[in-house]
């Protein structure tokens, strides 16, 4: 009997033909509902030129539409990559400023190697002077950089489309659905051969969406069954994923839903689980919807995650929400990130430590996302 790994990644012949564009366009437009596997792509496109081109690699994953908190990912970004290019600079607020950072940015990357930007998740923005500023950036780019931008929603104004002309690849829900062959694929390669009928099944029901047929084969290899066909997506991933989960296990991932990114003493602290550390590895290697960032000590949720651990988080008494959202503005007050801190605080009505973090962020914007 073969060994079932439901985290093993599947990139399909077609998907990979559909990335190979990205190395020759100035800007990847990826845009799919949630759960169809943009991330995982792209990110398995950036690994595979990082092996066969040296190929400088800049990650920036948005979680809300607080510019102030989005500018410095990106500024942290540039900075792990050892680019000094955006320390100090502020966010373009006018179109001069937008200009003169495009010309900086394209001179400071320009040369011999490659080098992708990678902003994920870019719906959460909800910025239009963003979208074209990326569009204007894209035409003025050296032809070693390369944009990628993957969305939930579409975000190029249909004249930026136009003026991009093949500068741009796009990459929709179509390339990236699995079509009867793949999905048989995928569910070998997870280590489950099904029969005939659970394949027609799980077409038709999933109709080729990724995460929904990740969670019907963890539900087939946990229990014997496929998911209901009318099951709503949260309903089916708490269904797969939460409901058989030890209690201790639902609290952490309730209560860490709430942070972006987290390290082990972040969820050991802000949990006030001692074996904080334990929990997270085995979440990570038996759910692929938490995953250890690339610099090894941070983690992040999916977005389907972290949707249905706010819905725990919800449930819990409104006494031991407040609670946890005081470590977490503890937390971050420590670690000088005042916009976080600011909003855990408000969250719980702590209005002292609020004006204490404001104080403490004397001199900067005190902007609340």
């Amino acid at each position: 009997m073969r060994k079932t790994d439901l985290n093993a990644i599947y990139i399909s012949e077609r998907v990979q033909e559909t990335l190979r564009p990205v190395s020759v366009s100035a800007l990847t437009a990826v845009v799919a509902p949630m759960g169809y596997g943009k991330t995982t792509a792209v990110n398995w496109f950036l690994n595979q030129r990082r092996q066969t081109e040296a190929a400088v690699i800049l990650r920036v994953n948005i979680y809300s539409d607080n510019r102030f908190i989005f500018w410095k990912s990106v500024q942290n970004a540039f900075a792990a990559a050892g680019l000094a290019a955006l320390a100090g600079c502020e966010y373009p607020e006018d179109a001069s400023s937008a200009a003169q950072l495009m010309d900086d940015l394209c001179a400071v990357l320009a040369g011999d190697t490659p080098c992708y930007l990678f902003l994920d998740d870019f719906h959460l923005l909800k910025d239009e002077k963003a979208a074209k500023f990326l569009c204007g950036l894209a035409n003025r780019l050296p032809a070693n950089i390369h944009l990628i931008v993957a969305s939930r929603n579409n975000f190029l104004p249909k004249e930026e489309i136009l003026r991009l002309g093949h500068r741009l690849h796009r990459i929709g829900r179509e390339q990236l659905r699995l079509n009867h062959t793949e999905l048989a694929h995928y569910a070998h390669r997870c280590g489950m051969d099904l029969t005939e009928a659970q394949e027609e099944s799980l077409l038709r029901s999933c109709e080729g969406w990724f995460s929904a047929i990740y969670l019907n084969l963890h539900s087939l290899a946990e229990r014997g069954i496929l998911l209901s066909e009318d099951a709503d997506i949260y309903s089916m991933f708490t269904a797969a994923m939460l409901e058989n989960l030890p209690s201790q296990k639902r609290e952490f991932l309730a209560i860490m839903g709430l942070a972006d990114e987290f390290t082990v003493e972040m969820a050991r602290v802000v949990t006030e689980m001692p074996d904080a550390e334990e929990i997270l590895l085995t979440l990570t290697e038996q759910n692929a919807f938490v995953t250890r960032l690339p610099d090894g000590k941070t983690f992040r949720f999916h977005h389907m995650l972290k949707e249905c651990a706010v819905r725990l988080f919800a449930r819990l008494a409104p006494e031991k929400q407040d609670a946890c959202r005081e470590r977490y503005g503890a937390w971050y007050e420590a670690k000088q990130q005042y916009l976080h801190a600011l909003t855990a605080y408000e969250a719980c009505k702590d209005y002292d430590a609020a004006l204490q973090v404001i104080e403490r962020d004397a001199g900067v914007p005190a902007v609340l996302p």
